[in-house]
């Protein structure tokens, strides 16, 4: 069904999500890392309120034969485990787990509880302990394991750190090219 709409994008794409499942984006400027930049994007905006998942898929679009999951433990990345647990079952999508490591944040026992939770649904994955700055080691991993998709919880901090110190999910929006499935 097509729709326009006159207004403020972020605004209209909020309001609407409400009746969808998906909020399928394309991704041609990322958010910048600078603070004004975060502060005046469109897109940040968007995954920040929008009500369901947000998919932004760069250019070229993505063909989906293996997805990575980076899963942290947080309620955002338990959402991103769910649908990563329903692609790797019902479509049969080869799927690799990745937790990074912090101090004080994720530890060995985080990617267990992933990997508990994809084994009771029956679902087969890699599980892979990534160290180092996260955005880096997501797309990395990505890269290395030859991930199509990238599925993550949505901005972690309150959205005036997030706008100061900046975040693991414009930072993988900036530099990755495969599909960012971002959960909230």
């Amino acid at each position: 069904e097509l729709t326009i709409v006159l207004g403020q994008v972020p605004r209209e794409v909020c309001a609407r999500a409400r009746w969808t499942d998906l909020v399928i984006l394309s991704v041609s400027y990322p958010p910048a890392p600078t603070p004004v930049a975060r502060l005046g994007s469109g897109l940040s905006t968007i995954i920040r309120r929008c009500p369901t998942p947000v998919l932004a898929v760069p250019q070229p679009k993505p063909r989906l034969q293996r997805a990575l999951l980076a899963y942290a433990g947080s309620p955002k990345s338990k959402e991103a485990l769910y649908i990563a647990t329903y692609l790797a079952t019902r479509w049969d999508i080869p799927l690799v787990v990745l937790t990074v490591l912090e101090a004080g944040r994720t530890t060995s026992d985080t990617l267990e509880e992933a990997q508990h939770y994809l084994e009771d649904q029956g679902a087969e994955a890699a599980y892979v302990k990534g160290y180092g700055p996260v955005a880096r080691v997501v797309i990395r991993t990505a890269r290395v394991r030859e991930c199509d998709l990238i599925m993550m919880g949505g901005y972690g901090l309150e959205p005036v750190r997030e706008i100061v110190l900046g975040s693991q999910v414009d930072e993988v929006l900036r530099e990755s090219r495969q599909a960012v499935l971002i959960c909230r």
